[in-house]
This record gives structure tokens, sequence and C-alpha cells, in this order.
């Protein structure tokens, strides 16, 4: 069955940046820019299911949490509720005030984890991929947030590409000497030598280093630990390892949604997906977007009401999409990273 103990949330479709791999630029005609409320975290998601989930990632497919207008109150609502949750932040950390950073701080605790999505060294770097970022800004929340949180782990996230394949050594240093604790190398697949009908032969942004390339169709990740900080996550990490040993027993699909690691997805609309993969807006997904719409969709319906569906015990576990085919073919169990990571 489909595990929901870790959620991953779009808070809001809306960003002030325009990263060009994002889905925001690749099918820009099909963007909403909307966001979810606090009103509807209470009313749609209630605090018996807010009890229950051990982790949300804050991310999304178009947009960031950041720019949530209820985004530290919602924050705040699910921490009186389920204390021992873990929060994950997924962010460019660009235009938000001093305040703002400073409440956020006041908000999280040693459970959570926010990631800055940093792939440059200064402003005319960082800008190459995410364009229209504010370097200044993003510095300062870092140091504000540091400042009045000591407690949370903090996370400098890359992803490699041409323009900063020679400098990883540096931004690592970078992040070592404004006191993050973990420094996150991303190997995308979002280039010409896989997609050359959509990037091209000559992409720009694709590493001549190939080894900084992923080899499959999902992204791969290495991680530097740059303190004594324990990560959170620990007891997570030791249900997917239980739930891959299950699969890997009763010869399952390795559908990372069955482990759990990767979190069921809802977007800024209130549609309920399996994954984050299945609601990108992309062609290849439009069975999965209409279905979303009209079935599962938290605005018309209750989340038992979505998670008991028939659909998840019957259709569902054919697993025959594009993205379950390419991103969770059978041998990934195998894969420590796949089974474990998000």
């Amino acid at each position: 069955m489909l595990k929901w103990d870790h959620w991953h949330i779009e808070p809001s479709s809306i960003c002030a940046l325009k990263c060009p791999r994002c889905p925001r630029a690749e099918v820009s005609d099909s963007l909403l820019n909307q966001q979810l409320s606090l009103d509807f975290y209470k009313t749609q998601i209630g605090d018996d299911t807010i009890k229950q989930i051990k982790k949300i990632t804050f991310c999304g497919n178009d947009g960031d949490p950041i720019y949530c207008k209820d985004f530290i109150s919602i924050c705040k609502w699910i921490k009186q509720i389920n204390s021992t949750i873990q929060l994950t932040i997924i962010t460019n950390g660009s235009y938000k005030s001093t305040a703002w950073w400073q409440e956020l701080a006041s908000v999280l605790d040693a459970e959570d984890e926010v990631n800055w999505s940093i792939d440059g060294w200064d402003q005319d770097s960082n800008a190459k991929y995410r364009v229209n970022s504010d370097w200044d800004s993003i510095v300062n929340g870092i140091k504000t947030f540091f400042t009045h949180n000591k407690l949370t782990f903090r996370t400098w996230a890359t992803i490699a590409f041409r323009f900063n394949q020679t400098r990883i050594c540096h931004q690592k240093q970078l992040a070592t000497d404004m006191g993050f604790d973990l420094f996150q190398l991303t190997k995308s697949t979002k280039f010409g030598s896989k997609y050359p009908d959509t990037y091209g032969a000559g992409d720009l942004l694709e590493p001549t280093d190939l080894s900084l390339v992923a080899t499959g169709h999902r992204f791969e990740r290495q991680s530097d630990t740059l303190t004594a900080k324990e990560r959170p996550g620990k007891q997570l990490k030791t249900i997917f390892f239980k739930r891959t040993k299950e699969l890997q027993q009763s010869k399952q699909y390795a559908g990372i949604c069955l482990i759990g690691n990767k979190g069921v997805f809802l977007n800024s609309q209130g549609h309920f997906f399996p994954c984050c993969w299945t609601a990108n807006r992309y062609p290849h997904n439009n069975q999965w977007l209409e279905m979303a719409q009209q079935k599962f969709n938290l605005n018309t319906r209750t989340f038992k009401e979505i998670i008991s569906d028939s659909f998840w015990t019957t259709e569902f576990l054919k697993f025959d999409s594009l993205e379950c085919t390419t991103k969770c073919a059978p041998d990934r169990l195998s894969d420590v990273n796949h089974t474990s990571e998000w």
C-alpha cells in the first residue's frame, strides 16, 4: 500500500526565480501561481492526520515554500499539534527579510532541516542557473537563521553544472566557513546527453565532466558532513530499510511510494499524488494530472476518502507510467540512496 508517514507538500507554486530547467520555465503555459492557506491545512488535512505524519518536506515542482503567505503560521500550527514531526524546507532563500528569517528560526528545532539550494559562490555565478536570485538576501537569511537557531540542521545543496564544476570544492569551503552542517551535491539528469531532443547535443549547462551527470533517469547525490551535528530522520531511515527488505522478499515493485522516503505529494492546488514526479506538468503525466484534479482533490474529498480509494490497491500497483518505469525500476531496491534518501 501507499505509505503516507512522509508528505512532500508544495505550499506555493509562486517563485521569484526563473531557473531554466524548472517546470515553471519548461511548461509555463499550464503554470498556475497558487498557494495553500493555513485554513486549508486545518480543514482539509486536519489535526488527526498531522499527528500521524512523521515528516513533511516543504518543496515543490513549481514554487518555493518561503513565498507562501501563511508559511510560518503553517509551520507553527503543525509543530503545536505534532512536536516530534520533522520539517524539511527546500528553498533558494532569496528576498525574505531579516525579521522573517528570525521568526522562522524561532519555530524550528532539532527535528528539522533547512536546505538552501545554492549553485554558485557569488551573485553572478549563482544567477547563471538560479536566474533572478539575490545573493545578498540569501546570505543575510542564512546568517540571520544561524544566529537565532543553533539546533536545526542546515544543508547547502548544489547541482553540478558546467559553470560550477571546477568550483565545487570552493563552494564546500564556503559552506564550511558559514557554519553549514552538510554539503550536498546533486548530479542531475536534465542535460543534453540524457535528453538530446529537449536540451540539444551542445547543452551549455551540462558538465563536461560526465561523472557529474546522473547515470540513470533519476538524480544522484553525494553528501559531505561538515559538523558533528546529527541529521534528523534516523528513525525514518530504519523504517525505510525495513520496508525495502519486505519489498525485496515479496518481489513487489520498487516504488519508493511503497517505501515512503520520497513522500506522497500534495501540490499548491490541493491535488494529491503518490510522488512529486507524477505531478510534474509534462505531457507524459497528463493522466496523473487529470486524475488528481478530478479524483484525488483534497478540496472536494477528505484525505481518508482519497487514501481508501480502491485505485491504490488495483490499477496503481501496475506501476506502468513513464515516471514509475524510469524512476523506480525493480533493480533500484538494491540502491541504498534510492530507498533511504529523499
